[in-house]
């Protein structure tokens, strides 16, 4: 009686479709090993799951079919373009082979950075130099007012 109740409890389907938790897998082994049984019952569960999903198939989508279809012809290189498709793709090959093209605009931008640099780094330069020259004048200045102080004054 015990054995009916078990196989009627649903836990070989559950088995057989690996829903099964870790304990109910080890339980089952151990009554497959007590019950022989079970083991044709687990073979037939089997069975009639194979059966269930060769006679009632659900078919796929067709859109996956067409989605399946354009990525093997896309790997083989004939890229193929519907328009209808959300894929957006950018063509990085070079021009005639040669170069990669910028857009013009980039390249006015780079001209202006690459002289406005070129204007800063030259007065950076004028200016650090024009204080030098103002720092030595001081120093000159100060040096010739000390002289100048002591040629007046007496010495001690």
């Amino acid at each position: 009686m015990e054995l009916k109740f078990y196989i009627e409890s649903g836990i070989i389907e559950s088995f057989v479709l690996g829903l099964a938790s870790d304990e109910e897998v080890a339980e089952l082994q151990h009554m497959r090993k007590l019950y022989p049984e079970l083991d044709t019952e687990v073979e037939f569960v089997e069975r009639r799951l194979e059966r269930a999903a060769f006679d009632e198939p659900a078919m796929p989508p067709v859109e996956i079919r067409d989605r399946v279809l354009q990525k093997i012809r896309w790997e083989q290189g004939h890229a193929y373009s519907d328009p209808s498709s959300n894929y957006t793709f950018i063509n990085i090959q070079p021009k005639d082979g040669d170069h990669i093209t910028v857009h013009r605009w980039w390249k006015v931008f780079f001209i202006i950075f690459f002289i406005m640099s070129k204007v800063f780094l030259f007065l950076a330069i004028f200016y650090y130099l024009k204080y030098r020259l103002s720092q030595e004048q001081r120093s000159d200045n100060l040096h010739q007012m000390i002289r100048q102080e002591q040629t007046q004054s007496p010495l001690l």
